[in-house]
């Protein structure tokens, strides 16, 4: 006898495991997430976010590449951050040490004197090979102690696959980078303003020197952003890049594009297509861009972090006495984390940690830093800044020490596990469930003994009776 009872437990428990494994298992929100169909001709690329430094697109980032001329954003970075712009630099012939036929110059002449500002739009705008050599020299006094300083930022700024042999990106075999780094040296950039003028320009004249009364006005090479004769490249979300290219590294890019809050940076390394090619470093960079902008959003947290920093974690005794607007502690007014779109921060998950010891940013003091993730992924986050002109003040009677025992006690407990409790629920229903399916089997083996006993024993009684009704007669 079939008992309907059971199958509906049975398909209610299958229900419920399904579910549970819908829950537990990660969609992705991160570099991995719906990229396979993204197929591009570049051997390695990454798209970051320049805010908050999260990865949306990964193909072979960590892959040590050639970078040709994109390596002058370094060379660009570390002038910037030896020199001002208003420095006179002169030029001698050392300014073509290592040099290649056909390698991009503006014609610099020995005894040439050209202002830093002009020389970094020459080497930015004209590539120009001379020009970093002339710059390095300026700097460091030569160029190996410029490219020791260049090595020394990479290894400040995090890079792990980066390693560079000269100022210009002509090819050498200790020479080379990785998209991944590549986009972290560009974040770095895009922090400086002089950076974004410069990168963002589409012509520049120098005009005349001490030694030439007329050079070239400059074009930058970065058809996304001044397409010229190209016109079906130029990208209307473009802020800036660099080009590259030999025929040893193959071609190269670095851009920046912006699209509403989201300011995005986009590298890719060994592209074998020229641009007279249908696929090539433009179409690639462009694509890459298009899937990022049309998937992610950038999620503001200015207003989330504050109270999560003043109330929840630090100020806990005393959350109404400080607010985002009296508390000394804040983040950048642009910090925000970068999600698909559709998804809220509160799916996310927070975690604030704090410093030994403050260190001085940019003129600020970072006291510690809130990191946001979004199914076990890393979507940004903010470092925590603290100004003492904007700490309100107590009264002498509260003790502080305790305050902030307590508080670094707060900051330092793991947030509540919803996942594994949500976990444990579903198991032990699961449980319940297959213990109630036991239950009901034994019990129905049970009757189903009981009935072949009875139906036996009357068995027996029936043929004793036709026994003793034959022998009678």
């Amino acid at each position: 006898m079939k008992n309907p009872m059971k199958n509906i437990i049975k398909s209610w428990i299958g229900g419920i495991c399904l579910t549970a494994a819908v829950l537990l298992i990660p969609t992705g929100a991160g570099a991995a997430a719906g990229q396979k169909d993204l197929a591009v001709s570049a051997e390695a690329a990454c798209v970051m976010d320049l805010q908050s430094g999260t990865v949306l697109y990964d193909k072979n980032m960590n892959k040590k590449e050639y970078p040709a001329s994109i390596t002058k954003i370094m060379t660009t970075l570390v002038a910037m951050d030896n020199s001002s712009l208003s420095e006179t630099v002169k030029y001698d012939d050392r300014a073509y040490t290592n040099w290649e036929s056909r390698a991009s110059n503006i014609g610099i002449v020995d005894g040439e004197k050209l202002s830093m500002e002009d020389s970094l739009y020459a080497i930015m705008l004209a590539s120009a090979n001379e020009v970093c050599n002339g710059v390095a020299i300026h700097v460091a006094g030569s160029i190996e102690n410029y490219v020791a300083k260049m090595n020394e930022k990479a290894k400040e700024l995090g890079c792990k696959n980066t390693h560079f042999m000269n100022p210009n990106g002509l090819w050498n075999k200790d020479h080379y980078t990785s998209p991944y780094d590549m986009a972290l040296i560009g974040r770095a950039a895009m922090q400086n303003e002089n950076f974004r003028t410069i990168a963002s320009t589409k012509y520049y004249d120098i005009g005349k020197s001490n030694k030439r009364k007329y050079i070239d006005p400059m074009g930058n090479h970065h058809k996304m952003l001044n397409p010229g004769n190209m016109p079906q490249y130029g990208y209307k979300y473009c802020i800036g890049g660099k080009t590259g290219y030999t025929d040893k590294c193959r071609y190269t890019l670095v851009t920046f594009a912006k699209k509403g809050n989201m300011e995005l940076v986009c590298v890719v390394m060994k592209v074998d297509g020229s641009p007279y090619m249908d696929t090539n470093a433009y179409t690639d960079t462009t694509r890459l861009f298009n899937y990022c902008f049309e998937k992610y959003d950038k999620t503001m947290i200015q207003d989330d972090t504050s109270n999560e920093i003043n109330k929840e974690y630090l100020f806990t005794n005393f959350s109404p006495f400080y607010s985002k607007d009296t508390s000394s502690l804040h983040v950048d007014s642009d910090a925000g984390v970068i999600l698909p779109k559709g998804v809220t921060l509160d799916k996310t998950e927070k975690k604030v940690t704090y410093l030994q010891t403050p260190e001085k940013q940019n003129g600020k003091n970072v006291i510690g830093h809130i990191s946001y993730t979004y199914n076990g992924e890393d979507v940004g986050g903010a470092d925590i800044y603290y100004d003492a002109t904007d700490a309100a003040t107590l009264k002498d009677s509260i003790n502080m020490t305790e305050w902030f025992k307590e508080a670094e006690m707060t900051a330092k407990k793991e947030p509540f596990p919803v996942k594994k409790v949500m976990l444990i629920v579903i198991l032990v229903i699961c449980v319940a469930g297959v213990s109630c399916v036991c239950v009901i089997r034994i019990r129905g083996y049970q009757q189903k003994t009981e009935y072949r006993r009875r139906y036996q024993k009357a068995r027996r009684h029936m043929r004793k009776r036709d026994r003793d009704f034959y022998t009678k007669r």
